[in-house]
């Protein structure tokens, strides 16, 4: 009597132990299956980071999950201001299969915020305005556009040429030269000498503009603005733009501090004393740009 129980016993705990076991494994393989659903599906990584040119915002470029074999990547950008979030959007990036990376996107700072080019191996860039106003706003750019190509550019044959026999896209390049030589030949001449830095920055419309200083109150600028009335001229406006709620900013509301003439033939800088739009000028300026 006493050797069956013992048996039953013995054989009572052998079942448990196995139970158990059987136990800890679901245990063990169900903790491994949320680790990996987390893993494929939820897990936030920060891929890269861009930083403002004042230094006072960081974006941030996450992956968020990993792509299943061919499928789109989930990717998450993220604008802060200091250590506080201003906003936050979701997309995905369909790279055949790849994971979100640096050169997935490109950003540039503008005025009211950052600009940022997604880009996918498998569809057109995705482009997204994230303001410092905490507004997000997206679109697509057109397949020549992902290209880095202007929509209307044709890529079978050779750039039209001009009555001078140069060819349009020289011209611009030339012109774009004289306007980059223009805006160091007035740095150096009227504004290194005030204490100015140099940042080259670029506005929505991809037009150069350099940022001389920044602090809470306001940004001054210099800025392009147009070629003197008889051509032999750039004119260059030095700007002074208030600053506003979030570090945001913008040229339509700047004061002009002064204007400058860069004069083409002999690289000469020619402050015109300007303080509005209507003044006159000096007139050396007048002489100088015919106005």
């Amino acid at each position: 009597m006493t050797s069956d129980h013992g048996k039953k016993h013995r054989a009572g705990h052998v079942a448990k132990t196995v139970l158990a076991i059987i136990g800890g494994i679901v245990v063990v393989l169900a903790l491994l299956a949320v680790a990996l659903v987390y893993e494929l599906d939820y897990a936030v990584r920060t891929v890269d980071t861009s930083t403002s040119p004042d230094g006072r915002y960081t974006l941030e470029l996450q992956s968020v999950g990993e792509p299943m074999f061919f499928s789109p990547a989930s990717a998450r950008l993220v604008l802060k201001f200091d250590r506080y979030e201003v906003s936050r959007m979701d997309t995905q990036i369909s790279d055949d299969g790849g994971q979100v990376r640096p050169t997935s996107w490109q950003v540039s700072w503008e005025d009211s915020g950052a600009e940022v080019r997604l880009r996918g191996s498998e569809q057109a860039d995705e482009l997204v305005t994230m303001g410092f106003d905490g507004s997000v706003s997206t679109g697509r750019a057109t397949a020549d556009e992902s290209l880095g190509e202007l929509p209307d550019t044709k890529t079978d044959g050779p750039a039209a040429p001009t009555d001078g026999g140069t060819t349009s896209s020289e011209v611009a390049q030339q012109e774009a030269e004289q306007i980059d030589a223009g805006y160091k030949a007035v740095y150096d001449a009227a504004l290194k000498s005030q204490g100015y830095g140099y940042q080259v920055t670029y506005n929505a419309k991809g037009d150069e503009q350099v940022i001389l200083s920044q602090d809470s109150e306001k940004v001054v600028i210099l800025v392009y603005d147009r070629e003197s009335a008889n051509g032999a001229c750039a004119l260059f406006a030095l700007e002074s733009c208030p600053v506003e709620d979030y570090g945001s900013w913008s040229i339509e509301e700047a004061t002009l501090l002064d204007e400058y003439a860069y004069a083409y033939e002999t690289g000469e800088v020619i402050a015109s004393g300007k303080t509005s739009w209507s003044d006159a000028g000096t007139q050396e300026f007048r002489d100088a740009t015919g106005e």
